[in-house]
């Protein structure tokens, strides 16, 4: 029998795939403003990269820049809903 956490995961992991290439470094999940994102960190070569809901954000030096620069993006996603803007939508286009 399968755990509810280990259930969890797999769905997860399901709804997202890295790109060729790219290794999984960390998973998060933060929310924002009442809505929860997905934050994968992955690293290809020496770049480490951070897909937010599926879109990617980087190349980063190394993972501690690439987590400061997702507080960053934490406060500024804040300020965008706070306006009436849909941060992801913003991202896509």
């Amino acid at each position: 029998m399968i755990s509810f956490v280990d259930l969890s995961k797999a769905l997860d992991e399901a709804a997202f795939k890295l790109p060729s290439g790219h290794k999984q470094l960390k998973t998060t999940k933060q929310r924002v403003a009442g809505k929860i994102h997905n934050i994968v960190f992955s690293q290809k070569g020496r770049d480490t990269f951070v897909f937010v809901d599926g879109q990617e954000t980087g190349p980063y030096k190394n993972l501690k820049d690439a987590e400061n620069t997702v507080k960053d993006l934490a406060k500024i996603f804040k300020e965008m809903v706070d306006d009436g803007i849909d941060p992801m939508e913003a991202l896509t286009t």
